[in-house]
This record gives C-alpha cells, sequence and structure tokens, in this order.
C-alpha cells in the first residue's frame, strides 16, 4: 500500500474517525492535492481498494461521502499503519 494512502488511514484513526465519527472524505483528499496527478491517481486507487477491502466505510450523508474507519477491521488496519 501506498506510504500517502496509509498516512490517510493514519490521519483518520490518529481523530478517531472510527465507526460512526464520520468526516466528509474531501477533508482527507486535502492530504493529497500537493502531489503529481500521476501520485494522486495512485493513492486514489489504493483508497478505492481500502473501501472495497472493508477497512474504510464510505457512506454518503448530506450530499456529499462521509469515511469512517470500519470499527470490526481496526486490528487489520493498525497493522498497515504501523
Amino acid at each position: 500500500m501506498n506510504e500517502t494512502t496509509t498516512d490517510m488511514l493514519r490521519c483518520l484513526f490518529n481523530k478517531c474517525r472510527i465507526g460512526g465519527k464520520h468526516t466528509e472524505e474531501l477533508n482527507i483528499f486535502r492530504r493529497i492535492k500537493h502531489l503529481p496527478r500521476d501520485e494522486q491517481s495512485v493513492v486514489l486507487e489504493d483508497w478505492d481498494k481500502c473501501v472495497k477491502d472493508g477497512l474504510v466505510i464510505r457512506l454518503k450523508k448530506t450530499g456529499e461521502f462521509h469515511v469512517s474507519l470500519n470499527p470490526e477491521r481496526l486490528k487489520e488496519i493498525m497493522e498497515i499503519i504501523e
């Protein structure tokens, strides 16, 4: 997994965005806007993989996508971010 994607997961964990506590997905994507386009696409592919694998919960609320870490997969998430 890409280092930046790991950093995004770490950010969610450090801010305790787990389960019912969530944030807008755009807030997480701000961490990659300084990267070149090709690196951004790699990070977004990794992010989509995290969503598909169930590490990140992604729900549409208030017209925007909100994300949080899956509390049932915290052990796996901890292994990734360490």
